[in-house]
């Protein structure tokens, strides 16, 4: 009996786990098609979504808030297309005079998250926005990759 039990729970287990990978690839594969909110409104970047996969230098709660990076001199700015160029994953979707936009696909999963840079040369900043397109919690990759950004910016200067 105990055998027959433990033969049942294992093949649930294996059902849900099996569920749970076709319902992880059809979010994947929906991040695809979707069109994204996102751009500049007045003059800023628009504000992340309530869930915690996003992460703007607009944001005011510590849970989307990061720091915009800093760029006093001006000279990052005209280097930050090469540096995510560079980058797994990365897709330049948007590149203007004061705005890039950066479609990231996660390697494993296949997932696409949106990341937004905004010049603002009078104030020596680039506000930043990141968020991922599907999902509610993003297990900290947006704040992670903007760290990246950041670093490898500062260590070409």
């Amino acid at each position: 009996m105990v055998k027959v039990s433990l033969l049942i729970l294992m093949c649930a287990v294996i059902l849900i786990a099996v569920f749970m990978a076709f319902r992880l690839v059809g979010e994947a594969s929906r991040s695809h098609s979707i069109n994204p909110e996102l751009g500049v409104v007045n003059g800023t970047l628009i504000d992340c979504p309530s869930s915690p996969n996003c992460v703007s230098s607009r944001a005011t709660d510590d849970k989307h808030r990061i720091a915009a990076i800093a760029d006093a001199d001006g000279l990052l700015w005209p280097t930050l297309v090469d540096k995510l160029s560079n980058m797994v994953g990365a897709v330049l979707v948007a590149n203007q005079d004061d705005y890039i936009w950066v479609e990231f696909t996660t390697p494993i999963m296949g997932f696409v998250d949106d990341v937004e840079f905004l010049n603002d040369p009078e104030s020596g900043q680039i506000s930043i926005r990141s968020a991922s397109r599907v999902g509610y919690s993003d297990m900290g990759t947006n704040r992670k990759r903007i760290e990246v950004i950041r670093n490898a910016l500062s260590a070409g200067h």
